[in-house]
């Protein structure tokens, strides 16, 4: 766990060029979703009455509340531990939360062909990258196998009560939101921000980030990691307004085992990680579908970028040689 949280840290540290600092900024850290969350907020809204403590804090605990209500992880009961530990065929209601994204994200598993998928739980448990203890070795072919959901295992459905239900057909479907949960609650975390009169802040979620408005007189200053030179910036970009970019990489989560790198970015077609590319960056409209679409494209590789146009989206690919495709020019 160490090592992953000293990861976790650098590519925090490295993103810190982000908010490009002035002296009279505000920030403040938290924990949150596995990773370190840093709220920046600009001079000018420090000088209209705004609680500035106040909206930090409001949206880090709103963020901390998505974080209980979605993992997979720990003690706390939660309904997505409810619905993993339900038999196959049994119709259960899922709070509208719940509901919605699961919804949204079954609709990205449709345009990204599978390459997204909600129901990897089983598999992510297996492989434990999220675990208290790192993993040094992968699961052998055969427990992978097992574990492996079908295609199509979670379907919505009419209840006795006549309201809305949700079911999985597999004891291998289990629902995990990490791909798509951190931009949910980055979002909500700016619309918190927001309601408290905030203008121009960024939430900086482990380098999976929302900004809006301007840092100062300024746009934000925002630094792509290079996946393979941790001191190094493949992209810096200058962005103002309301922008979302998030990065997928193959450095965030992995271990190497017998001169061969394991990462946490399951192909949802194979159980294993997928091997096209180093990292993905996209720029979307909110930091959900940034966070779910970067996932997306990682798995697809190249052939996944041309639809990206289509949503309006930007994209920026690494493939496992270091070749770069794509760009950064968000609309």
């Amino acid at each position: 766990m160490a090592l992953f949280l000293l990861r976790y840290f650098m590519a925090f540290v490295l993103l810190l060029i982000s908010a490009c600092s002035q002296a009279n900024d505000v920030h403040e850290t938290r924990f949150i979703m596995g990773t370190l969350v840093k709220f920046t907020i600009a001079p000018a809204d420090r000088h209209e009455n705004i609680d500035v403590a106040a909206a930090i804090s409001a949206a880090a605990n709103e963020m901390q509340r998505i974080e209980n209500a979605f993992t997979i992880y720990g003690d706390q009961s939660n309904a997505i531990k409810t619905f993993n530990a339900t038999a196959p065929n049994t119709a259960v209601a899922l709070p509208e939360e719940v509901a919605s994204l699961l919804q949204r994200a079954l609709l990205i598993k449709q345009q990204s062909k599978g390459a997204f998928d909600p129901a990897l739980g089983g598999l992510n448990l297996l492989w434990g990258f999220s675990a208290s203890d790192a993993p040094t070795t992968p699961p052998s072919a055969e427990a992978i196998t097992k574990a492996l959901p079908p295609q199509h295992c979670i379907a919505q459905t009419s209840m006795a009560n006549g309201k809305s239900g949700w079911l999985r057909t597999d004891t291998r479907c289990l629902l995990d939101f990490g791909a798509i949960a951190k931009g949910y609650a980055i979002d909500q975390g700016i619309k918190i921000l927001r309601q408290h009169g905030i203008k121009n802040a960024i939430i900086n979620a482990g380098g999976d980030i929302r900004l809006i408005g301007k840092h100062g007189d300024k746009p934000w200053r925002i630094g792509i990691r290079h996946p393979r030179q941790q001191a190094e910036m493949i992209e810096t970009l200058q962005l103002e307004g309301d922008v979302s970019i998030v990065t997928s990489g193959d450095y965030e989560r992995f271990f190497i085992y017998q001169g061969k790198r394991y990462h946490h970015l399951i192909n949802p077609q194979t159980g294993w990680p997928a091997q096209t590319a180093q990292s993905v960056t996209i720029i979307a409209r909110n930091a959900t579908l940034a966070d779910a679409w970067s996932t997306a494209v990682f798995i697809q590789g190249k052939k996944g970028m041309a639809q990206q146009s289509q949503f309006n989206q930007q994209v920026l690919l690494i493939d496992q040689s270091g070749k770069r495709f794509g760009s950064l020019k968000p609309r």
